[in-house]
């Protein structure tokens, strides 16, 4: 009977081990409960989550599930990817148990066990992380403060101390400028585009923001009148008016079919950064010097009520759905905001990440569930909503100033102190 038993036990081995190069799906099956367990988790919070969300509760913290961060909509192929981590804590399931039960079900091989760390950065437990330097090149005579991505093209502008703003084709590989766009007596803080791809908008250090078409290239609109330095100008109503924000304390809206400022907000700081909810520009987040965001609402002029952050602001970024801002602050960490409370949800932070300048801009992907920012250190630290650090990416020899993210694919760019834009792909 024991040999019996060790001839039915080596038969079962050879079988399983022919199943599994032949029939991975099979192995993959067996891990369906515990992603059901992990879905039904998302779907239904567990009771310290619905306590978090209740009135007067504790903000939510690290383990809430990026669905939540999304709106809801994820779908269900997305699900494991996007979700996953979050769940992993709401069913009280951590790293290692998770990665051992994906182990047991046959989805990783034995001969490519890799440690979590390693998986987290190649985006096992969700999105792939563009780990990749996909090319490097100068961008800027000077050091380079700004970066932006288009929105309907594989193309990236910058803005450097050397007063130009530049546009790159990263579709075509070219380290030469596709443009580049003068009209600037200082060093270009900011650059953005408009919904369409068609204006770009760019401030100054000369007290001045200006508008170009991308098309010719051509200088259309100068905006002046602030009395200090403007370090971020968004559309508020497209194509017809943009709002800056200035050191002078103030934020200007303009129309652009008069080339006037129509109506100035006193912050009463400094701001360094500002985002708008949506193309018609219904309400401005603005980011502040006194440690303060502002709500503006230029429907009725009414002013809602600031978040205070416990130090200065450097940037924001809104996640697509304009449901949630992150908000990089001078004392090295990155806040995650719930705009429908008001309330801070989630901070991110690392021994290693420091804040590199005043100027310092951090960015949401596309799907909104992940994290980018450059640090002092010339890395980029690239974190999952739920504060999981997923990468450190090298590529700068001194600190990075700004970095942005493809809107339409999973390309990140960044720029620095060392006058180089370095662009990131997936590996």
């Amino acid at each position: 009977m024991q040999y019996k038993s060790k001839d039915a036990d080596k038969l079962n081995e050879e079988n399983e081990s022919i199943i599994r190069k032949r029939l991975p799906s099979i192995f993959r099956k067996r891990s369906a409960k515990l992603k059901r367990d992990l879905e039904d988790a998302v779907r239904e919070p567990s009771s310290s989550s619905n306590a978090a969300s209740s009135p007067g509760a504790a903000s939510l913290q690290r383990n809430s599930s990026p669905a939540q961060f999304v709106g809801g909509l994820i779908g269900d192929e997305d699900f494991d990817e996007a979700a996953i981590n979050g769940a992993m804590e709401a069913i009280g399931l951590d790293d290692n148990e998770y990665i051992s039960a994906r182990f047991t079900a046959g989805e990783i091989a034995e001969n490519s066990r890799a440690s979590i760390d390693t998986l987290k950065a190649t985006g096992y437990l969700g999105q792939a992380n563009p780990t990749k330097i996909l090319m490097k090149f100068e961008a800027h005579e000077n050091e380079s403060h700004a970066v932006r991505w288009s929105p309907v093209e594989r193309m990236v502008a910058t803005g450097g101390a050397d007063r130009k703003v530049k546009l790159w084709d990263i579709g075509k590989n070219s380290t030469e400028p596709r443009a580049v766009l003068s009209g600037s007596s200082a060093g270009i803080n900011s650059v953005d585009f408009d919904s369409t791809g068609a204006y770009i908008l760019g401030t100054s250090n000369d007290y001045g923001a200006r508008v170009w078409t991308v098309m010719d290239n051509r200088l259309r609109h100068t905006l002046t009148g602030h009395s200090g330095k403007v370090m971020a100008a968004k559309y508020v109503q497209e194509p017809i008016k943009v709002v800056t924000g200035s050191h002078d304390r103030t934020l200007k809206i303009w129309d652009l079919r008069s080339i006037a400022c129509i109506e100035t907000k006193f912050a009463g700081s400094s701001c360094n950064d500002l985002v708008t909810t949506d193309s018609l520009g219904s309400t401005i987040i603005s980011g502040h010097y006194d440690k303060k965001i502002r709500f503006w609402d230029i429907r009725t002029e009414k002013q809602a009520d600031d978040v205070l952050m416990p130090a200065k602001i450097t940037s924001l970024d809104l996640s697509k759905d304009c449901n949630y801002l992150i908000c990089s602050v001078r004392d090295d960490t990155i806040k995650l905001l719930d705009l429908r409370k008001n309330q801070v949800i989630s901070t991110f932070t690392n021994e290693h990440f420091k804040i590199s300048c005043d100027f310092a801009r951090a960015s949401f992907n596309s799907s909104g569930l992940k994290i980018a920012c450059g640090s002092a250190d010339g890395a980029i630290y690239i974190w999952n909503v739920n504060g999981f650090l997923e990468a450190t990416l090298k590529g700068h020899s001194t600190a990075v100033n700004a970095v942005s993210w493809s809107p339409n694919n999973n390309l990140l760019a960044s720029v620095g102190k060392n006058k180089r834009c370095t662009i990131y792909s997936e590996s």
